[in-house]
C-alpha cells in the first residue's frame, strides 16, 4: 500500500513538472515573438522615419520585460535553465541597447548615417545569440518534458501493478483503492490531453510568426460582432503567391521557407497596425482591414502589395520572380456572415489567378 501511494504522489508531482516545463517553454516563445516585435518597429521607423513604429517598438519591450519576469520566477522551481537564461537578459538588454543607438543615430542622422549599418549589424549578431540560447534553453525543456513523461509512465504503471497487488490481499481495500486510483489516474489522462490539446491550438505560424488558421477565425468572429453592433464594414483579403511552387520545385523547400519569410515582412512593412494578416497554410494569406470608408482605399492597398513584386525578391542570393493573386469581400456588401465572406474572397482570388495572375478582384455582390 505504501509504495502504491508514493508511487501516486510521484505521478501528480512529475505530471505538474511536465506542465510547468509545457508553461516555460510557451514563455520562451512569446519571449522571442515580443523581442521579434519590438525589432519590427525598431526597422519600421528606421525605414519610414514614422514615430508611429516607435510604439511597436515600446510595446515590444514591455512585453519583453513581462515575459522576462514570469521566466525569472518559473526559474526558481527549474534551475537548470537559470544559466542559459542569464545570458539571454543579458543579450536581450545588449539588444536593446543596440535599437536605442540606431534610433538616436535615425534621430540625428547627416554625418553619423553610416553607423546605421553597423548598428544594423550588430542588432543582427545579438539577435542570433539571443536565438540560438532561446533554441538551447527549448532543447533541454523539450529533454527535461520527455523525462518526465516517462517517469509518469513509470509512475502509471507502478500504480496499476499496485492497485492489483492490493486488491489480491486485501478484497475490500481492492475496491476502495480501485475507485481512488482510477479517479485520480483519469485526472491525470485528462490533464495530459488537455495539454497536449493546448499546445497543438498555438495561435501563430511557427515559420512566419504570423498569426495562423485558428487566429484568422477568432479574429474574424470578434471583428464581425463588432461590425455587427457599429455598422461599420470590414474587407477580408485572400491572397495567394503566383509561382510559388515553382521555386520549391526548383530550389528545394529551404528556399521555399526563407521565401514565405521574406513575402510577411514585405507585406507587413506596407500594411497599418490595425490590419491584420495571416499566414492561411501554404502559401496563402489572409488579411484583415477595417476602420475604412470608401473602397478605392481597399484597391490602393491591393496595388500596393501587388507592387512589392515588381521586382524580384532575392532570398539566400537567389532572385526569384513571383507575384501575388489577391481576392477581396466586404462586409456587409459580399456577405452577411464570416463564412461567406471568406467563401466569396477565395473564390475572388481564384479568378484573379485565372484572369492572367499578380492582380486584385472583388467578389460578386
Amino acid at each position: 500500500m505504501v509504495w502504491l501511494f508514493i508511487a501516486m504522489y510521484q505521478l501528480v508531482y512529475y505530471s505538474e513538472q511536465k506542465d510547468l516545463v509545457d508553461r516555460q517553454r510557451y514563455d520562451i516563445v512569446a519571449l522571442g515573438k515580443a523581442i521579434t516585435n519590438a525589432e519590427s518597429g525598431q526597422r519600421g521607423y528606421l525605414l519610414t522615419g514614422h514615430t508611429l513604429f516607435l510604439d511597436t517598438l515600446e510595446q515590444g519591450r514591455i512585453e519583453t520585460r513581462q515575459v522576462m519576469a514570469k521566466l525569472d520566477k518559473q526559474s526558481l522551481d527549474v534551475t537548470e535553465i537559470r544559466p542559459e537564461l542569464e545570458r539571454v537578459k543579458q543579450l536581450v538588454h545588449q539588444k536593446f541597447d543596440v535599437m536605442d543607438q540606431s534610433i538616436q543615430v535615425q534621430l540625428h542622422a547627416g554625418e553619423f548615417s553610416p553607423h546605421l549599418s553597423l548598428s544594423k549589424d550588430k542588432g543582427r549578431e545579438v539577435m542570433k545569440l539571443i536565438d540560438d540560447q532561446l533554441d538551447a534553453i527549448d532543447g533541454k525543456l523539450q529533454r527535461m518534458r520527455e523525462s518526465f513523461e516517462q517517469e509518469i509512465r513509470k509512475r502509471m504503471f507502478a500504480s496499476v501493478v499496485g492497485a492489483i497487488l492490493l486488491g489480491v490481499l486485501i478484497i475490500g481495500v481492492l475496491l476502495f483503492s480501485y475507485r481512488s486510483t482510477t479517479h485520480l489516474l483519469e485526472q491525470v489522462l485528462e490533464n495530459q490531453a488537455v495539454a497536449k490539446q493546448a499546445s497543438h491550438q498555438a495561435d501563430h505560424d511557427l515559420l512566419t510568426g504570423l498569426p495562423n488558421r485558428r487566429s484568422v477565425d477568432v479574429h474574424l468572429a470578434n471583428t464581425y460582432q463588432l461590425a455587427r453592433h457599429t455598422s461599420k464594414q470590414f474587407a477580408v483579403l485572400f491572397m495567394d503567391l503566383d509561382g510559388f511552387k515553382l521555386v520549391n520545385d526548383k530550389y528545394g523547400h529551404g528556399v521555399g521557407d526563407a521565401l514565405l519569410i521574406e513575402v510577411a515582412d514585405m507585406f507587413k512593412k506596407v500594411l497599418r497596425q490595425s490590419d491584420f494578416l495571416a499566414r492561411q497554410g501554404g502559401d496563402e494569406f489572409v488579411l484583415v482591414v477595417g476602420s475604412y470608408l470608401y473602397r478605392h482605399e481597399l484597391t490602393q492597398l491591393a496595388e500596393r502589395l501587388i507592387r512589392l513584386f515588381a521586382q524580384p525578391v532575392v532570398v539566400r542570393g537567389i532572385p526569384l520572380e513571383i507575384g501575388v493573386s489577391i481576392g477581396i469581400a466586404e462586409y456587409p456588401h459580399h456577405g452577411k456572415h464570416v463564412k461567406q465572406l471568406l467563401h466569396v474572397a477565395d473564390k475572388a482570388m481564384y479568378d484573379s489567378k485565372k484572369n492572367g495572375k499578380n492582380r486584385y478582384r472583388f467578389g460578386s455582390e
